[in-house]
């Protein structure tokens, strides 16, 4: 075991260790004071500043919890424990107390025994009042602090607010604050009912004038459905022509008897932003417009120009 050294404190008065003095005194080899050689395994080793006056350890944390008390005035009869008939069957005095003779043996026992009974049901008797009381006072207390704390707190909520807060709070329109606050009037429920009813067979309404129109459609075009081969090659021959007589494009992409192009892409290459700004030289917007008025004519007229 490694030899106790004095633990230093800034409060301690006076040298820790005193002065050897006569034949006994042995002069150290290090000038280290006994106090200062500490090795590392010591708490004290690194010198930690203190209070002056020393504060004591917290109260340790008790870990797990408590079980939860027994009901002591359960009971499966129909009088309470805390009734006196029933403790008075609880605790029964004997009809006839039997007394001992005087050459008895165990005389001394059998009064002890007396003694200890009766003193058992004193106890249950005392135990079973002072039971009751402390139950139904506690009771009364923790009823009175939930009711106390309850009308705090309900004081607190139907308070009105505070002249600073009214004074210093952020302006705000009164529909938002009536919005914020839930008191906006309300719709009554009779018309909110009608006007989702009226928009449900609106929404039916259309979708069945959606349904009526698409069958008529269909009814009125039935007669040019493609239903076989033959239709499908008239309806083939129509669109692209046969091929003795082809049908051709001309260099604007339209269909003429008379044009030699067999693809709508055999003309010249569309206008590009070059052509466009070129057509615009003329003026602001004038050239762009006189092309837009002759592309007009020539749809109005049926001519060229």
């Amino acid at each position: 075991m490694p030899p106790r050294i004095p633990v230093r404190f800034p409060w301690a008065s006076g040298p820790v260790n005193p002065p050897l003095r006569g034949l006994n005194a042995i002069r150290a080899f290090s000038s280290t004071p006994p106090s200062l050689a500490l090795g590392p395994q010591s708490p004290n080793y690194i010198e930690v500043p203190k209070p002056v006056q020393p504060s004591f350890p917290p109260k340790p944390d008790v870990k797990g919890h408590l079980p939860v008390p027994r009901d002591v005035f359960k009971t499966r009869s129909k009088l309470p424990k805390e009734d006196d008939k029933f403790v008075a069957r609880a605790t029964k005095d004997p009809a006839q107390v039997k007394v001992p003779g005087p050459y008895s043996q165990d005389a001394d026992y059998r009064l002890y025994k007396q003694r200890l009974a009766q003193a058992r049901k004193e106890a249950l008797r005392d135990g079973v009042k002072e039971l009751h009381g402390r139950k139904t006072t506690t009771e009364a207390a923790d009823l009175a602090r939930i009711q106390l704390h309850s009308a705090e707190r309900r004081r607190l909520a139907m308070a009105p607010p505070r002249t600073v807060d009214v004074l210093t709070q952020t302006s705000i329109q009164k529909g938002i604050r009536d919005f914020l606050t839930d008191s906006l009037p309300r719709t009554p429920r009779e018309a909110i009912v009608k006007a989702r009813r009226k928009g449900y067979r609106n929404r039916l309404a259309k979708q069945d004038a959606v349904r009526e129109q698409r069958l008529h459609h269909l009814y009125t075009n039935a007669r040019e459905f493609i239903v076989n081969e033959e239709q499908l090659d008239e309806a083939i021959e129509k669109a692209f022509g046969t091929e003795a007589n082809p049908v051709r494009w001309d260099n604007h992409g339209a269909i003429s008897p008379t044009a030699s192009g067999m693809s709508p892409w055999d003309g010249p290459m569309p206008e590009g932003v070059g052509d466009k700004l070129q057509s615009l030289k003329g003026g602001e917007g004038v050239g762009l417009a006189k092309e837009r008025v002759r592309k007009l004519v020539e749809a109005l007229t049926g001519g060229k120009m």
